[in-house]
């Protein structure tokens, strides 16, 4: 007589109930690492157009503001725009997942490119995480991984 081939019941269920019981230790681990990223995201793309308001402002010899959609909104998202004429250079949706702990009302860069006062945008994932985004008064954006000040 020979024996059947495949998997018992018993066996089928051992395997899935492990399989669950993996998924449920590492789902908190992977909600804390999409946090993180989610927070690194958006300090990485507020540096790129801090950097590219900056760039505009030179290269047009014009004012580039950047602004939330609504006062003291960021976490709307931000748009930035010519200051005489409204042009559009870019604008990004809103910060899921991100709260935004410190941030001015909007940012005009000067036809020099700078800014008329050092500023810094804060942001959190709620997870005990923060990036703080500085602008000295040249403009130049920096980020670390502290709580802004």
């Amino acid at each position: 007589m020979s024996r059947s081939q495949g998997f018992t019941l018993i066996e089928l269920l051992t395997v899935v109930a492990l399989l669950a019981l993996l998924a449920a230790l590492a789902a908190p681990a992977m909600q804390r690492l999409l946090a993180a990223q989610r927070l690194r995201s958006v300090s990485y793309d507020l540096v790129s157009d801090l950097t590219l308001a900056r760039s505009e402002a030179l290269k047009r010899g014009a004012q580039v503001r950047i602004a939330p959609p609504a006062a003291n909104a960021w976490s709307q998202g931000w748009s930035i725009t010519l200051v005489s004429d409204g042009t559009a250079f870019g604008q990004r949706k809103s910060l899921e997942g991100v709260t935004v702990t410190k941030a001015p009302a909007n940012l005009t860069f000067d036809i020099d490119g700078r800014t008329a006062a050092a500023t810094s945008f804060g942001f959190s994932d709620g997870h005990g995480r923060y990036r703080c985004i500085t602008l000295d008064p040249s403009g130049r954006p920096k980020s670390s991984t502290t709580a802004c000040p």
